[in-house]
């Protein structure tokens, strides 16, 4: 009961609705800089008002609880701006996920311990033999220092109109995928309050911006005061956490109004951020809604650029890929290990190695999607796409041979020689080199893109068709069972939002088997990885990897070692492998239960069944191109032998 006054009292005392009265001597960017730069202010004092009485033992954990709030929703309500302005700054600072992380600016591997609201909030709401006063002291003194720099560093800067304008909608990617989620409100559950707040911060561009248009755009502004209304009546009268319908949510709230913002960003004619910067950008920000095919865009997470990519490219790729002549035994190919009939993967625990002499060392993950990472590998070893293709050639379990014997192998069928002059006359008197070869690979997996699901069609609003188990789970997903805060919408795997250009692993503690007796599973994951990563905070970690088409791909975890996506369900729900007694000391999966039922259980994994598509994805060459000095070799079986 407590809790909630605090809440109540807080919420009240900083939520305001700001109706953008006209006001002819400030455009909208100069009215917003100048809110902007007031709440800095009231922002930075509030925090130093709260390390005054902790640092001088002012008052009671309860009083500080409600200075925190305060302080907490004062930056939620502008957090819209501030973390598209520097979101560096927020992850290091501000708002990060409470776990330790590397200094990605040293040279040597040096470990940061969380900083920001976070683990503040941990430690204030913390019971009385873990609440640490010294640590608390230390945190809330180092993000007072941080958010006056920030501050004053802010005052000195100017606003563009795109910038409101782009930070309005991906607040909306943010508010859907993190705010709603429960990803930054680790123990006060404060969730409720914050999405208000949230809400209430983007109403000052909505009604700044559409009271500029014309006559003939009125509806659109009606459009936009609608869509934004329509959600804060629906979180005006949220109940909890748990039972808040997400679902609908997205589909009559968000979806309509990110649309909107679009149209009244291009209605405005201002400029956009992808049209002046010239670089790649992971978020299509033309796409209509964020569960658009194109809303991510797979070139940001390769080298190449979209006139690099083409039909030809893609279907010498598609012959490479079911070739077993790249292996040294001429009998395993790329589709050995990842088959399309099961979203290209194996059905093996651990794929099995060339020669059929044991394992591979881990279990063989889809491709379907797999462009959309900055990171490739369980162990998150390689940072490109066309880097991958390397690593297999040169594994004594795998291809056994090297890029240069590959190649010279390959100019000895004309059928190859002419396919790569096709694909790239840039290199037509070495048509066959390290770069075609990764490049034509790439563009083929690179192909393999699915985001027209069941679920993704619904989610979409090109259909009203689907089950009550399938809203009830995908509600469960992004909130009561937090997976969600790991698998982010709309990949539904580790890169995160709202600007997705960052790959998260997790260290989950799985065990060598499902069964009891238990024991941690020996590979060490991340931390044997890049040798940056070659840190105990890695220990264990594995790259969070999609659970689109998850009802084809198991067995499952880096291992193989749940076969059933109903053990891998209950692996969760029991609080990972220090929930089942493993030690698992960095552990970022939350240790207890997570109180499912059965019903809440078979809902989920319903849900994620709803994200089966691999429709126009799976056919396989009927033929492969000759070698005719080796007549053997003409006889190898498409797709190799396994």
């Amino acid at each position: 009961m407590k809790r909630n006054i605090i809440l109540v009292s807080v919420v009240a005392s900083v939520f305001f609705i700001v109706l953008a009265a006209s006001n002819p001597t400030k455009s909208p960017v100069a009215k917003i800089e100048a809110d902007y730069h007031t709440a800095l202010t009231n922002w930075n004092n509030e925090l130093k008002a709260l390390k005054e009485k902790v640092n001088n033992n002012l008052g009671n954990r309860v009083e500080w609880q409600q200075d925190y709030l305060k302080a907490r929703l004062s930056y939620k309500k502008w957090a819209w701006l501030i973390d598209y302005l520097d979101p560096e700054f927020v992850k290091d600072y501000v708002n990060g996920a409470p776990l330790p992380k590397l200094e990605r600016n040293y040279s040597q591997i040096q470990v940061i311990e969380p900083k920001g609201f976070q683990p503040l909030e941990e430690q204030l709401w913390s019971n009385d033999e873990e609440f640490d006063k010294s640590k608390c002291i230390e945190l809330i003194n180092e993000l007072s220092q941080q958010v006056d720099f920030f501050t004053r560093f802010q005052k000195q800067q100017r606003l563009l109109d795109r910038q409101l304008l782009e930070a309005t909608r991906f607040a909306l990617i943010r508010f859907f995928t993190l705010d709603l989620t429960g990803f930054d409100v680790p123990a006060s559950n404060a969730q409720l309050a914050e999405w208000t707040v949230s809400w209430a911060g983007l109403e000052n561009v909505l009604y700044s911006y559409t009271a500029l248009l014309g006559n003939d755009e009125q509806k659109l502004m009606k459009e936009i005061r609608k869509d934004y209304l329509n959600g804060k009546d629906i979180l005006s009268m949220a109940r909890n956490f748990e039972s808040f319908d997400r679902l609908t949510f997205l589909r009559e709230v968000i979806n309509p109004l990110y649309a909107n913002l679009l149209t009244l960003h291009e209605s405005l004619g201002y400029e956009k951020s992808a049209d002046l910067i010239g670089l790649k950008q992971a978020v299509n920000y033309s796409a209509k809604t964020f569960f658009s095919d194109d809303f991510l865009n797979p070139f940001f997470y390769t080298q190449l650029v979209a006139d690099d990519y083409s039909a030809d490219k893609v279907a010498l790729g598609k012959l490479l890929f079911f070739d077993p002549a790249l292996s040294a035994s001429n009998d395993r190919s790329c589709a050995s290990c990842h088959q399309p009939i099961k979203a290209f993967t194996d059905g093996q625990s651990k794929s099995i190695a060339t020669g059929f002499q044991g394992t591979v060392k881990r279990n063989a993950p889809t491709l379907i999607n797999a462009v959309y990472s900055p990171r490739f590998f369980w162990d998150m070893r390689t940072n490109l796409l066309e880097t991958q293709f390397e690593h297999v050639v040169v594994s004594s379990q795998e291809f056994n041979t090297s890029v240069l014997e590959l190649i010279n192998k390959l100019n000895k069928s004309p059928e190859y020689v002419r396919l790569f002059q096709d694909a790239f006359p840039q290199f037509i008197h070495n048509p066959i080199n390290p770069y075609t070869l990764n490049a034509s690979l790439a563009c083929y997996v690179m192909s393999l893109r699915s985001f027209n699901s069941p679920f993704d069609q619904y989610a979409r609003g090109e259909t009203n068709e689907i089950s009550t188990e399938i809203k009830d789970g995908f509600n469960l997903f992004m909130g009561k069972a937090l997976c969600g805060t790991c698998h982010f919408a709309p990949s539904f795997s580790g890169i995160v939002p709202p600007f997705y250009t960052e790959q998260e692993s997790e260290i989950l503690g799985v065990p060598e088997k499902s069964a009891a007796p238990w024991k941690l599973d020996g590979d060490i994951g991340r931390k044997g990885g890049m040798p940056k990563d070659n840190s105990v905070i890695y220990e264990y970690s594995f790259k969070t990897v999609t659970v689109r088409n998850v009802a084809l791909t198991g067995p499952y975890f880096h291992n193989g070692a749940y076969n059933t996506l109903e053990e891998v369900i209950d692996f969760y729900h029991k609080g990972g492998g220090a929930g089942i007694g493993l030690e698992v000391p960095y552990q970022t999966l939350p240790f207890d239960s997570l109180s499912l039922t059965k019903a809440e259980q078979l809902a989920i994994k319903k849900f994620m069944e709803a994200l089966t598509d691999t429709v126009n994805l799976t056919s396989v060459p009927t033929v492969l191109p000759s070698f005719p000095t080796n007549l053997a070799l003409n006889k190898r079986i498409i797709g190799g032998v396994y």
